[in-house]
């Protein structure tokens, strides 16, 4: 008989910051230490799945629906 699972994909997602600096390199020190002229722009995009070997799954503990 099969089972239900339920799998937790590993993902990583880029979250969007802004801020006046002098440079590159003064700016994402700025975000690193969330200075407080650092503003989150609230929002983030899809970059990639990480390696199965990271994933969780575990047996669901839902009651099977005889519809689905």
């Amino acid at each position: 008989m099969k089972k239900r699972y339920i799998v937790g994909v590993r993902e990583v997602h880029v979250r969007h910051y802004e801020v006046t600096a002098e440079n590159e390199e003064e700016a994402m020190e700025l975000v690193d230490k969330r200075a407080p002229v650092v503003k989150d722009l609230g929002f983030s995009e899809y970059s990639h799945e990480l390696d199965r070997g990271t994933w969780s799954v575990e047996e669901s503990t839902k009651k099977e629906n005889p519809d689905s």
